[in-house]
């Protein structure tokens, strides 16, 4: 990766899916409907929070990951 911008393509990428993968599925729930591409809405009982969870952390594990990486890479950006 030589430019910050690729960072921050990764880092929008990284933040969609687990927006869409950890969070979507709660309201998706609770507004009773089944996004098209949302794994975790369509599992039964108490797996899909589990799994939304998941993605929610792991989501946010990669974005702090990327964050340091691009700061060790490009300083003075």
């Amino acid at each position: 990766m030589n430019d910050p911008k690729s960072y921050d393509g990764l880092s929008s990428l990284v933040f969609f899916l687990g927006a869409y993968e950890g969070a979507v599925p709660f309201l998706a729930k609770w507004l009773g409907m089944t996004p098209l591409l949302s794994l975790p809405s369509r599992l039964p009982g108490p797996a899909w929070w589990i799994v939304s969870v998941a993605a929610l952390v792991i989501a946010f594990l990669l974005l702090w990951w990327i964050d340091v990486a691009k700061k060790r890479r490009f300083p003075t950006s």
